[in-house]
């Protein structure tokens, strides 16, 4: 049975939106849906990606606003902002931002009328700017109550990792270098820096404390050594997890998926099957990262010319997106 592109853009977003609500139920926002138990969450990454597709679920995006003026304390605000960056940047083909800065302002501000444990600077380095999508926002955001459905979240779950660590370490760069350490082969600060989103001279320094205490072991490299952690599985049992938590970049993630959200919503390309397989495969290495971990098959575009790449691309991402949101999940 073919797939239509009107099937694949309902199928998507509804796919896309139901990830969203695994996550957020698990650091606490009331749901019937079956919180995230599986993959590790990315609480910056969540946050900036329902900003960017809150206009798709304005439920969605009030509640994730009243968790963070609730638990906010949570928070890592640089790492935020060097994300919400990451989002500001075009689609390929495109001079409009994927996330506009002044909805991210529309956020920050809103969050600052009550009483919040997050501390947003009213003078933010991120600048203003109008269109269209943040006058949409600007309804959502006026209309914003505090509903009581958020709780403080129970970390003591693998899909928590980030927060439990937090709660030892206290917010700042140490917890995701031992994340990535934890639950990947090792990597030297550039890499790492790159993977987790924070200055390379910051990863470096946390590096080196750690290898002089015997926490990492640094084998030389041709250019820059690598870091491997020690003694994997008392850390493990320290932390009181069984095995590993399922590991994914959650930024880069979730950045391709709300790329494609755009794309299927917005034109030129939204009705135009031509132009949205061109994007698809200016997408293709990076949706292929997405599903190697799910073994998902993205298939090459060049046994599909032309408009014919949207189907086959279009059941590959489909594929993705059941791996990530699980059988059970919904909204």
């Amino acid at each position: 049975m073919s797939l239509s592109l009107e099937e694949f853009k309902e199928r998507f977003i509804n796919d896309l939106l139901g990830i969203h609500w695994r996550h957020w139920p698990a650091v606490g926002v009331s749901s019937h849906v079956q919180p995230e138990g599986y993959w590790t969450v990315d609480l910056e990454a969540m946050i900036v990606s329902t900003l960017t597709v809150g206009l798709h679920d304005s439920r969605l995006l009030s509640a994730s606003l009243e968790w963070l003026i609730k638990n906010g304390q949570w928070l890592n605000l640089s790492r935020l902002k060097r994300i919400v960056r990451v989002f500001m940047k075009p689609l390929p083909g495109s001079s409009e931002p994927l996330l506009t800065p002044g909805v991210f302002k529309l956020m920050t501000d809103t969050h600052n009328k009550f009483p919040h444990k997050t501390i947003f600077s009213k003078r933010s380095d991120i600048h203003d700017s109008e269109n269209d999508d943040v006058k949409k926002y600007e309804e959502i955001f006026s209309a914003f109550q505090i509903k009581g459905v958020v709780t403080e979240p129970k970390v003591q779950q693998p899909s928590l990792l980030q927060l439990l660590l937090r709660s030892v370490f206290g917010v700042d760069a140490r917890v995701e270098v031992l994340i990535y350490l934890l639950l990947n082969p090792g990597g030297n600060s550039n890499s790492i820096a790159r993977e987790v989103f924070y200055d390379q001279k910051n990863v470096y320094r946390i590096l080196g404390r750690w290898a002089k205490a015997g926490v990492v072991t640094k084998v030389a490299g041709k250019k820059i050594g690598d870091y491997y952690l020690e003694r994997e599985s008392e850390w493990l049992n320290v932390l009181g997890l069984k095995e590993k938590p399922g590991y994914l970049n959650w930024v880069r993630t979730f950045l391709v998926l709300d790329q494609l959200a755009k794309a299927l919503s917005a034109s030129p390309w939204s009705d135009d099957e031509y132009l949205l397989s061109s994007l698809f495969r200016e997408l293709l290495q990076e949706v292929r990262l997405i599903g190697k971990p799910l073994k998902v098959r993205v298939p090459e575009p060049d046994s599909y010319p032309g408009a014919q790449y949207l189907e086959p691309f279009g059941r590959a991402v489909l594929d993705i997106l059941g791996g990530l949101k699980g059988n059970n999940a919904g909204r």
